[in-house]
């Protein structure tokens, strides 16, 4: 493998994505192409993605690195945006769409209905980290024993 540090959290992004999926699936009993392209729910793929990237610089470079240390920070700005600021605009998206059913000025098709779940609960983020770290790990003992 060329690049461990880009390739392993691609590919833990994409397993957490796809287990994402096989819930959605699981959930709504049915297979939806749009399952895949899903935020939100269980588990966070981006927290997953980025608790890869810290993982997989820590081990290659070194957590005085300045990757790992850029990596860090990115892992926290996307965590706290998953848990606090895309559950605001969920909560914001509700709030309009009840504004809109209720108001018989606006209820026309003029406005969409929005996504009421954008961000993560908390145990989606953890399950999201847990999975991202387990899953890189065993990609790079995997790696080494190539």
């Amino acid at each position: 493998m060329t690049y461990p540090i880009v390739i392993i959290p691609i590919i833990v992004g994409c397993a957490t994505q796809s287990i994402k999926f096989l819930l959605s699936a699981v959930r709504h009993k049915k297979i939806k192409l749009e399952f895949i392209f899903i935020s939100g729910h269980m588990p966070s793929a981006h927290t997953a993605f980025v608790v890869s990237l810290v993982a997989v610089t820590a081990f290659f470079d070194g957590i005085f690195s300045t990757t790992f240390m850029i990596s860090f920070v990115l892992a926290y700005i996307v965590i706290y945006d998953a848990l606090k600021i895309r559950v605001n605009i969920g909560f914001n998206g509700k709030v309009i769409n009840k504004l809109v059913r209720e108001i018989p000025e606006i209820r026309n098709n003029e406005y969409p209905i929005l996504r009421e779940r954008v961000g993560h609960k908390p145990l989606e983020v953890f399950i999201g980290a847990v999975l991202g770290f387990v899953l890189t790990i065993f990609l790079i003992i995997l790696l080494e024993k190539l």
